[in-house]
C-alpha cells in the first residue's frame, strides 16, 4: 500500500526538524559536594583575616606554616595557642577558627558556668589535643576525623581555683552543680562551634566534649 501523500509530508517535516535542532543534550545528575579525601578543608576565614581577629583578643599565638600528610591531613591555617588566659596543657596545632572559638567559649561561657555554679574560676582545662592526624572514632579505614585538621577540641576536665575538679566522665550524670555546669558548657559550645559530642553522643564521647569547626554541622549531642 503506498502512503498517503500527507503522511510523507510530516514525517519528512518530523525528520527535517530533529536535525536542525541537533543532538539532544545529555543530562547528568550532579556529583554530591564533598570534601577531596585528600585536601584539608578550607578554613572558616582566610588566614590573614583570621589572624587579625586573634590579634583583637587577649592571647598569645604563634602563626604555623601550612602542613600537608600522604594521609591527606594538614592545615593552613594553623596556629599554637601560647597564653589564652587558662592552662590547657594538650592543646597543640589548631586552625585558626576553632583557636578564636576556643577562646571565646573559656573566657565567656566556661568562666560564666563556673561563676554561677561554684563561685569560683577555672584556672586549669585538661585537653585531649587538638591535631591528630586519625579517622573519625580512630577506626581504620573511616574518614578522616576534624582533628586531622587542627580544626577540633577534645576536653575532658575543669580544675576550679577552690580546688574542685569536674570531670566530664563522672560529673555527666553525677545530678547537682557539677551536671549543671557541664550541661551549660557544652550547651554554649553548640553556640560557639559546628560539631559538638558529649557523653549523650556516643560512648566514644562518654568521658569529653568534642569540638569542632567541620563543615557537617551544625550538630550537637
Amino acid at each position: 500500500m503506498r502512503p498517503a501523500p500527507g503522511l510523507v509530508l510530516t514525517v519528512a517535516l518530523v525528520a527535517l526538524a530533529s536535525a536542525c535542532a541537533g543532538p539532544r543534550p545529555v543530562v547528568r545528575s550532579q556529583p554530591p559536594v564533598d570534601r577531596p579525601a585528600d585536601t584539608p578543608p578550607p578554613s572558616g576565614a582566610p588566614a590573614p583575616a583570621c589572624y587579625a581577629s586573634l590579634d583583637r583578643l587577649p592571647i598569645e599565638y604563634r602563626p604555623l606554616p601550612p602542613r600537608r600528610t600522604t594521609e591527606g591531613c594538614g592545615f593552613d591555617d594553623g596556629v599554637q595557642l601560647l597564653d589564652i588566659g587558662v592552662p590547657v596543657p594538650g592543646l597543640t596545632a589548631i586552625s585558626c577558627p576553632a583557636a578564636a572559638s576556643l577562646y571565646k567559649w573559656i573566657s565567656e561561657d566556661v568562666q560564666g558556668a563556673a561563676a554561677i555554679h561554684f563561685g569560683s574560676r577555672v584556672v586549669r582545662i585538661q585537653s585531649w589535643g587538638t591535631y591528630s592526624c586519625r579517622p573519625v572514632n580512630s577506626r581504620p579505614g573511616g574518614r578522616l576525623s576534624e582533628h586531622s585538621y587542627g580544626n577540633a577540641v577534645d576536653i575532658a576536665a575543669f580544675h576550679l581555683e577552690n580546688g574542685k575538679v569536674i570531670q566530664v566522665e563522672s560529673g555527666w550524670k553525677a545530678g547537682g552543680d557539677e551536671t549543671a555546669f557541664l550541661r551549660d558548657v557544652h550547651k554554649a559550645a553548640c553556640n560557639r562551634f559546628e560539631i559538638v559530642i558529649g557523653p549523650d553522643g556516643d560512648a566514644f564521647h562518654r568521658d569529653h566534649l568534642h569540638m569542632d569547626m567541620g563543615p557537617r554541622g551544625p550538630y550537637c549531642r
